[in-house]
This record gives C-alpha cells, structure tokens and sequence, in this order.
C-alpha cells in the first residue's frame, strides 16, 4: 500500500534540487506520474475483491470501525465491572441489567461477524459470504459466542 505522506514529500523533495524552468516542467511531469500512481492505486484496490455479496458489511466501511469502537468501550467496561461483581454480591444484582444488555450486544456482535468481510494476508477484501462464514466458524465464533451467552440470567432461573 502507498503511503501518502511518504510519496508527497519524495515529491517535494525532488522538485527543490531544479532552476526555476526546469521545476515547472518537472513538477507538471511528476504531478502526471504522481497522479498516474494514485489511480494505479485505486484500481489496484477496487480490482482486489473477492466476491459481490452486497449485503455484507465492507471490513474498511465507516459503520463496522465505529461498531468495533463501541464493542471495545463495552469490552472495557465488562472488564471493570465484572471483578466488582464478583467481589461484592450487592455491586452484582446493580449490575445485573447492564450486564444483560452488554451479552446482548455482544450476541448481536456476533451476527455482525458473520456479515462482515475480511481482508486477507494480500490485503484483498473478500466480500463472499460463504467465505466469510467458514473463516469466523474456524477462527473466533467459539470464543465469541460462549463469551456473549448471558450467563448470569441462565444461572439465576
């Protein structure tokens, strides 16, 4: 992947070492190459999908990055309260429906993975559902699923 940063000031650094006429000519045939990169780039991108499943969730998408950014905030709150909980029996029962909500949202955590793509070890996005169900099967459906099964509401009835 290109990194931006890197590729502009290559650009400038490049274009500062010419007289004036020759920097202006310079700097129109880089800009044609740097723009000849980036669009190399993008179909480079576009070309690396695998599968059309257009109801899956894009693994680069706005939505599943915000989704991953609210599931951590909730991971780190189970991770504070649940030593609370388990230390003092009155702090659990205050807990109790939090916890619930928070299994609930993992459990929908977990059918969100199902519908999400991935991107590879080539970093090309694989939009196929079946291939996307065999690698969350394989990889952390297990972990994830126990994890999200609302204990405290099975053990209480």
């Amino acid at each position: 992947q290109i990194d931006m940063d890197e590729f502009i000031e290559m650009m400038k650094k490049t274009s500062n070492g010419l007289g004036k006429a020759g920097a202006l000519t310079y700097n129109h045939r880089m800009s044609q190459l740097a723009k000849n990169v980036l669009i190399a780039h993008q179909k480079k991108i576009e070309n690396s999908m695998i599968g059309e499943d257009m109801w899956l969730i894009h693994p680069l998408s706005n939505f599943h990055a915000s989704w991953d950014i609210i599931v951590s905030f909730l991971i780190l709150l189970t991770v504070v309260t649940m030593p609370l909980a388990l230390g003092w029996e009155e702090l659990n029962e205050y807990f109790f429906g939090m916890n619930l909500t928070v299994d609930f949202i993992f459990l929908l955590d977990v059918c969100k993975n199902f519908c999400t793509g991935i991107v590879d070890e080539h970093e090309a996005v694989i939009m196929n559902a079946e291939i996307v169900r065999k690698n969350y099967l394989s990889g952390f459906f297990i972990t994830d699923f126990c994890s999200s099964v609302p204990w405290d509401l099975i053990l209480k009835s």
